[in-house]
């Protein structure tokens, strides 16, 4: 089939996809001969253009396809949802102007070569144009104003010797070499350009012609389906990790950097030499040089031997050269958080994840997370919930017995700290894992400690209590009737009996607590 300038084999593919029922991994498209065929006979009905579709063995359009395919043929709609953009398309191929074998002086012939010949003629044209202007210039001249004709050669060989008409000549030929230098650059430059652009301009054209844009930058970085906007949570959170390695370094470096400073030297003085003693003085006895007959017979020690002398008095210490050293108080260890930790999914497919966890724990109201979304809500690295709880129930649950002092306030607030990447916990911050969420896949539970050599989460479930949130209209997933998971019902539409799944899910969670992990706050 021949458009223009282009032709296209009938049985080439177009991007207009064939509706088939249901989802399809392989996709089928009209072929050029099909749209065609129904073209021509768009004024016939659908059965009469089957059959003739059939008998001419081009394919068929379907019922289905047959309005909206015709409308935006006809112009009537600018696009249609069956045109694949995606798809790869054939380029066309340029028609070559051939001479028929029977017609070889047709007009088209004989316009092609008459514009030919007016081509020629034009290039021919400037090349004359060029020689002139190199040739045009002054007469020629000889030395002291004598013409140089044509008739006169014989008369100046009598007149003149070799040597001089030798050097006549070469100021001639310098002369006339300086005379078509004096032609301006852009002239020269503009003939030349001008002949060779109009000789090679319809190779370009044709050239040019056949370009087709199939893709773009601006088709290319486009993403259908994808959001990019937890990139600034990443770099939030790797930011952060950031800072707090560089602080740790800083912090190990201090002390090694007070303890590479030396004291000043200390100086010598006789009222102290105490300091100078060592162990190799008194061997491996161990014997207090310091003490007396007293501290011998508080030990239970005996001598038979009296003292042979008096101590001597002891002289007035003189006051040291040392430098005294301030002593600092060390510093007390960085205390342990005791704030529980629950871990939800990270995954929007679950009904529970850091877009509406607050609202169903702390409020106990249940959102879907479509709809924070929908509100503008955006995705934080974690979240911190406040509790409310009741002293008196506390104290019951605990097993305290001592009642609360009515002039206090009742209403104690424990913070509850939710996140849904694991891989940022340490050792310690596992033990204060309190709860989980769990989606239902194994791969959930990928990388985490305590998992069996089959990769199996149930160990996981005796170090934290594990919960499962679904509508009470949908079946839990199998993994979750197989583990040891609490699961959690919520109704679609009435919003009233969410409270009744959050009171539940604390009930269960402070059971666990009270009995596994009573260091942590609850």
């Amino acid at each position: 089939l021949i458009f223009g300038e282009f032709s296209y084999p009938k049985n080439v593919k177009t991007n207009y996809m064939v509706y088939k029922a249901g989802e399809s991994i392989n996709k089928d498209y009209y072929t050029l001969e099909a749209l065609h065929f129904i073209l021509k006979n768009v004024s016939i009905p659908h059965p009469i253009y089957v059959q003739k579709a059939a008998a001419a063995k081009v394919p068929v359009v379907n019922r289905v396809d047959r309005k909206a395919l015709l409308a935006y043929l006809n112009g009537d709609t600018d696009t249609s949802g069956s045109i694949d953009k995606s798809a790869p398309l054939e380029l066309g191929a340029s028609r070559a102007a051939k001479r028929p074998a029977d017609d070889s002086e047709g007009p088209d012939f004989k316009k092609s070569k008459s514009d030919g010949s007016k081509h020629e003629n034009k290039i021919l044209h400037d090349k004359n144009a060029l020689a002139a202007k190199f040739d045009s210039g002054k007469p020629d001249q000889g030395l002291g104003g004598l013409t140089l004709a044509s008739g006169g050669a014989s008369s100046l060989s009598e007149a003149m010797s070799v040597e001089t008409i030798a050097a006549i000549k070469a100021k001639r030929f310098a002369k006339k070499r300086s005379t078509i230098l004096g032609v301006p650059d852009e002239e020269l430059v503009g003939l030349e350009s001008r002949a060779f652009i109009d000789s090679e301009i319809d190779v370009t054209r044709d050239i040019v012609s056949k370009e087709r844009v199939l893709r773009n930058r601006n088709n290319i970085l486009q993403s259908v389906g994808r959001t990019f906007t937890n990139i600034l949570s990443i770099i939030q959170v790797k930011s952060r990790d950031t800072s707090s390695r560089s602080s740790a370094a800083t912090t190990a470096q201090q002390p090694e950097e007070k303890s590479s400073k030396q004291l000043p030297p200390k100086s010598y003085s006789r009222y102290d030499q105490e300091r100078f003693r060592g162990e190799k003085e008194t061997e491996e006895f161990k014997i207090d040089t310091l003490g007396g007959f007293a501290t011998m017979k508080k030990s239970g020690t005996t001598s038979t031997q009296a003292p042979s002398h008096k101590a001597a008095p002891q002289r007035p210490s003189q006051p040291s050269s040392r430098v005294p050293v301030p002593v600092k108080p060390n510093k007390s260890q960085k205390r342990e958080s005791k704030t529980p930790i629950i871990i939800v999914p990270a995954s929007l497919s679950s009904l529970l994840n850091l877009y509406n966890v607050r609202d169903f724990l702390q409020d106990n109201k249940f959102i879907p997370a479509q709809e924070k979304i929908k509100q503008g809500y955006r995705k934080v690295t974690e979240v911190m919930i406040q509790r409310k709880r009741d002293i008196i129930q506390m104290n019951m649950l605990r097993g305290h017995t001592t009642a609360a002092n009515p002039s206090e306030n009742q209403i104690v607030t424990i913070p509850y700290r939710i996140i849904d990447a694991p891989a940022r916990l340490d050792n310690k911050d596992w033990d204060r894992v309190v709860a989980v969420f769990v989606a239902g896949p194994a791969w959930q539970f990928k990388g985490w400690p305590w998992l069996t050599n089959t990769g199996s989460p149930v160990n996981i479930f005796t170090k934290m209590k594990a919960f499962h949130l679904k509508y009470e209209e949908s079946r839990p997933d199998a993994n979750v009737l197989k583990w040891d998971v609490s699961v959690l019902n919520v109704s679609q539409t009435k919003r009233h009996l969410d409270s009744v799944s959050s009171l539940k899910f604390w009930e269960h969670l402070d059971k666990f607590v009270m009995k596994n992990k009573r260091h942590l706050r609850f």
